[in-house]
């Protein structure tokens, strides 16, 4: 207990710091990430960077979104890489969907030629459910717990 008065005054003015460098750490990852993504030689970077080698291949890309479709047999789809065409049924699809395609790198035609296609179209719905239960945990926290004396304790009744 002692100790602990002891190191309370230098703990409290060290909280902003720690938390401010904590926050500098989360968003060096994620440059960190970006920088990476952008710059690795996989997927469909890696197939276009050497196609005789990789033609026929399959590739696979989970929730990537619609950023066009010109026609009824053609669409783009972007993530990390912007406008991979895709050679497939776009029927139905839209600019905004969010799909998960399977295909095969094609060389002549310099685009992924769909074997499956899936559409999210739930896929909003469960982002807005994900947001909403990060605003509630927010709302009911402070409700359930308090600070008191320097330490959290649970509210009771």
């Amino acid at each position: 207990m002692r100790v602990w008065a002891v190191l309370r005054p230098w703990a409290d003015a060290t909280r902003p710091r720690n938390a401010a460098i904590a926050a500098l750490l989360v968003v060096a990852l994620g440059g960190w990430y970006a920088k990476l993504a952008m710059a690795l030689e996989i997927g469909w970077r890696q197939y276009t960077s050497d196609p005789d080698r990789y033609d026929g291949h399959q590739l696979t890309f989970p929730l990537w979104e619609v950023t066009g479709v010109p026609d009824a047999n053609h669409y783009l789809i972007s993530k990390v890489v912007k406008d991979v065409p895709v050679e497939g049924d776009s029927t139905g699809l839209k600019v905004g969907d969010t799909v998960s395609v399977i295909g095969d790198f094609s060389k002549e035609k310099w685009a992924v030629v769909q074997r499956r296609i899936e559409v999210h179209t739930l896929r909003r719905w469960k982002e807005a459910i994900g947001i909403a239960g990060i605003l509630a945990w927010a709302v009911v926290t402070p409700l359930l717990f308090r600070w008191r004396a320097g330490r959290l304790e649970e509210r009771r009744g």
